[in-house]
C-alpha cells in the first residue's frame, strides 16, 4: 500500500512509520522539521508545511497517487490565540483531504483526541458524549473530526476515519510528559511533585496499541469515529508509584497546591471499537514504563 503519513517524525507518526514500513508499505512521510531524522536525502522523507497548499501541492506532483492518507500531524499549543493552531490544525487538515483528492487515496485516518468532550460527564465515555473542547487544541481537533466526516459522507469510495486518543505513552514519548518526568525523577531517586491529593485518574494508551489499531483500519472499511484507550484508568498517585516500583527507586511522593482536575476520571469504552474491528488494548502500564525506563536509561 502506498501511504501518505504526516506528523513522521513526532512521536506518534514515527512509531507508525517504521511498523508500516516494516510491514512492506511504501510510506511517504511529511514533516516540518529540517533536521529531523531520517534525513531529508531518503526519497519518501518530504519537508512539507500542510498549512500551505503550495507546498502541499508540490508533494503531490511528485508522488501522483497514493492509496491511503494517515494524518497525525498538528499543533499542540492549547493557547487560544496562537496562529499555529488554526494554521496547522485547520488549514493543514483542510489540506490533506484536498490531497486524499487529488491522489484518490480511498482511505483517510486522522488522529484527534479524546478532550474533544471537555470534561467526562458520562461514564464510561462513549463516541456519543457530547462535545465542549477547553483549549483551541481540542476545538481544532474537533474541526478536523467534522471535516473527515464531511469528506467520508460526500464521497462513497473513501474509508475516513477519526480516533480520539486518550493520553498516548510509550517510547519515543517526549521528555516534558507526565510519565516520563515521574521516571525520570524516580530513575534518580528525587521527590515527585504532585498537585492536590494526586486522584485525578487518566487513561494512557500505549503508541504500540495505536499502531496497531491503525494497521487493521488500514486494511478495512470501518468509517467514523472511535475511542482509542486502556481497559482502565490510573490515579496519579498510583501512577507515580508505581513508576516508583518498577524503577525500584527510593523516591517519596510531595503533594503540594491544588490540582483543578482532582476529582477527573477518565474512564473510557471503546467497545465500539471492539465490535466494529476487534481492537483492544493489548500493552499495559507496567509494560509501557518498563520500556520507557530502559529507553531513558540507555541515553
Amino acid at each position: 500500500m502506498k501511504i501518505v503519513l504526516t506528523g513522521s517524525t513526532g512521536f506518534i507518526g514515527a512509531a507508525l512509520r517504521e511498523k508500516l514500513v516494516a510491514a512492506g508499505h511504501q510510506v511517504f512521510g511529511l514533516h516540518a522539521r529540517p533536521n529531523a531524522k531520517p534525513a531529508i536525502g531518503d526519497p519518501t522523507d518530504h519537508l512539507v508545511d500542510i498549512s500551505d497548499w503550495a507546498s502541499v501541492s508540490r508533494f503531490a506532483a511528485e508522488i501522483g497517487s497514493c492509496d491511503a492518507i494517515i494524518h497525525t500531524a498538528a499543533s499542540l499549543d492549547m493557547t487560544l490565540t496562537t496562529p499555529d493552531v488554526s494554521a496547522v490544525n485547520c488549514t493543514g487538515t483542510q489540506n490533506m483531504i484536498r490531497l486524499r483528492q487529488e491522489t484518490g487515496a480511498t482511505r483517510f485516518l486522522f488522529m484527534s483526541s479524546l478532550p474533544v468532550i471537555g470534561r467526562p460527564l458520562d461514564l464510561p465515555i462513549t463516541e456519543t458524549h457530547p462535545t465542549n473542547p477547553e483549549t483551541a487544541y481540542h476545538a481544532s481537533k474537533l474541526f478536523g473530526e467534522q471535516l473527515v466526516r464531511l469528506d467520508g459522507e460526500q464521497n462513497a469510495k473513501v474509508a475516513s476515519t477519526s480516533l480520539r486518543l486518550t493520553a498516548p505513552i510509550g517510547p519515543g514519548m517526549p521528555k516534558n510528559r507526565l510519565l516520563t518526568v515521574l521516571i525520570d525523577c524516580a530513575l534518580k531517586n528525587e521527590p515527585i511533585e504532585l498537585l492536590g491529593k494526586g486522584g485525578r485518574r487518566q487513561n494512557y494508551i500505549d503508541v504500540r496499541d495505536i499502531v496497531a489499531a491503525a494497521e487493521t483500519l488500514l486494511a478495512g472499511r470501518d468509517t467514523g469515529i472511535y475511542n482509542i484507550a486502556a481497559p482502565c484508568t490510573i490515579s496519579n498517585v498510583e501512577l507515580a508509584q508505581l513508576c516508583i516500583d518498577r524503577c525500584n527507586s527510593n523516591s517519596s511522593i510531595v503533594f503540594k497546591g491544588e490540582d483543578s482536575q482532582e476529582d477527573m476520571d477518565w474512564n473510557v469504552s471503546t467497545q465500539k471499537a471492539l465490535r466494529d474491528f476487534g481492537f483492544t488494548a493489548n500493552i499495559g502500564i507496567e509494560a509501557s514504563i518498563d520500556a520507557l525506563k530502559t529507553e531513558m536509561m540507555a541515553a
